[in-house]
């Protein structure tokens, strides 16, 4: 039985309290995650605390042949509980449990072509977000994502997902607050969206992974996945989309990077 079981089965599975992450544990999964690494102190205490509370409510399941272990649970509670840092974790309520493949898992799923005619297809996912609750994740790819110019986190994009559909349709455009312009968020993410379609019609090479243009949900979950993991490309893309993003998300890690760069400056010197 591993630590987070065990306290798990202290707590419960629907608790409010938090596991208290060790710290030399912690340490290891931020210093060691490209996207975690570049946070302050104070934001990490906090995502660490969000990590612990991810851990309590979420039950974590091996798929096939593989050991889950502790470590590898914290780095997907880590990642998983990035998005929500500002949000805050009710907007990650609709994960109900977490399960995890060695690899790529193969899904059946059905395709409807030009004509209208549907094909029952099996393919390899490397993540999913289940309606009822599951996510669904191959740690082969969140392994990947230790690889800093990897643009790729499978947990960011499946949980983006799992935030899109917080109004009860993943179509791009989550539930915005107050203070967010809606007609300027659908207008810059459409033209954008339209844009990219037509760079790759027309055999040009995107700025971007190609599957953003899949459709307005898969755009807004690769634009996520950039967000945090390779802000400045993003910004290069399209800077309206990182601001809209910035907003929403209540986080800015293109500044994150900046004031990495300049503190290692700063010591160099």
């Amino acid at each position: 039985m591993t630590v987070w079981r065990w306290l798990l089965g202290l707590f419960g599975r629907h608790s409010h309290q938090a596991i208290e992450i060790p710290a030399p544990a912690w340490t290891r999964v931020c210093r060691g995650q490209p996207e975690l690494s570049v946070l302050s102190v104070e934001e990490c205490e906090r995502l660490r605390s969000l990590a612990g509370r991810f851990l309590v409510g979420r039950p974590f399941y091996a798929g096939g042949a593989i050991e889950l272990t502790d470590a590898m649970q914290l780095r997907i509670a880590a990642l998983a509980s990035l998005p929500a840092l500002s949000l805050g974790m009710d907007w990650l309520a609709g994960i109900r449990s977490v399960v995890v493949y060695a690899d790529a898992f193969e899904v059946d799923h059905e395709e409807v072509d030009e004509d209208g005619v549907v094909h029952h297809v099996r393919d390899l996912r490397a993540g999913e977000a289940w309606s009822h609750g599951t996510l669904v994740l191959s740690w082969a790819d969140i392994e990947a994502g230790l690889d800093p110019d990897y643009a790729t986190s499978v947990v960011i994009h499946e949980v983006a997902h799992f935030i899109d559909g917080a109004n009860g349709a993943e179509n791009g455009f989550p539930p915005l607050g107050k203070g967010h312009d809606r007609a300027r968020w659908t207008h810059d993410f459409q033209t954008a969206f339209d844009w990219l379609n037509r760079e790759i019609d027309a055999g040009h090479e995107p700025a971007i992974d190609p599957y953003a243009a899949t459709n307005p949900a898969e755009f807004f979950a690769v634009l996520s996945e950039y967000f945090f993991r390779l802000p400045e490309a993003l910004w290069h893309f399209d800077a309206a989309l990182y601001g809209h993003l910035s907003r929403f998300y209540g986080q800015d890690p293109r500044a994150r990077v900046a004031d990495l760069s300049a503190g290692k400056i700063a010591a160099d010197v």
